[in-house]
């Protein structure tokens, strides 16, 4: 009849009126997230008084050379040009991390933007964090040498090794570490018949 066709068509509305208020209602907590639609969480600038009226991805308040998105993702404080203290700016040791590597061809996207891809070879040499002092050398200071040890080589590691994939201590990083999504903390590149060659790549602890 004419009244049951009505209670149908209005029972319908109501549903698809109150299934829209449900999508606003979980719509509107996630767009509040990042209000300023710079790929920033907002609580994350909240933390670092950062405006959230204004993007602020490519901002790099600090003066570090590390933007605000790359110290996003870094993990480091983009109101502190040194976030952990250690003499070196954050922009200078926070590379980006790893998005392809095919165990010759490492590509790094750099957190401050864009990417780098060069050739991973027997002259690269891979490093961890801690194996590296404050400014970025090595823990054993120059002058200081090992003396051989009982294996003829210098602190007494057998076989000795050669940068990238020779035979390190259990701390020690190497090619074998090179993976998607690691982190990278620094990393020296060199052309070499036209081509980008990795000198030095350090991984973050």
């Amino acid at each position: 009849t004419g009244g049951t066709h009505m209670r149908r068509m209005r029972t319908a509305t109501l549903v698809a009126v109150g299934m829209l208020v449900a999508a606003f209602a979980i719509a509107a907590p996630a767009s509040a997230k990042d209000r300023n639609h710079d790929n920033l969480p907002d609580r994350w600038e909240k933390r670092y008084d950062l405006s959230l009226k204004v993007k602020q991805g490519k901002r790099d308040q600090d003066k570090d050379g590390l933007n605000n998105r790359g110290e996003y993702a870094a993990g480091t404080n983009p109101r502190k040009d040194d976030t952990d203290g250690d003499g070196s700016e954050d922009g200078d040791e926070n590379a980006g991390v790893i998005s392809a590597f095919d165990g010759e061809t490492l590509t790094i996207d750099l957190y401050g933007g864009g990417s780098v891809t060069g050739t991973v070879d027997d002259s690269t040499e891979v490093k961890c964090g801690h194996e590296c002092g404050q400014d970025g050398s090595s823990e054993e200071s120059e002058g200081a040498e090992r003396s051989p040890g009982p294996g003829g080589t210098e602190g007494g590691e057998e076989g000795g090794g050669h940068p990238g994939s020779g035979h390190p201590g259990e701390d020690e990083c190497t090619v074998e570490d090179l993976a998607v999504d690691v982190v990278v903390r620094e990393a020296e590149l060199h052309l070499k018949n036209g081509s980008a060659v990795f000198d030095e790549i350090e991984l973050a602890d």
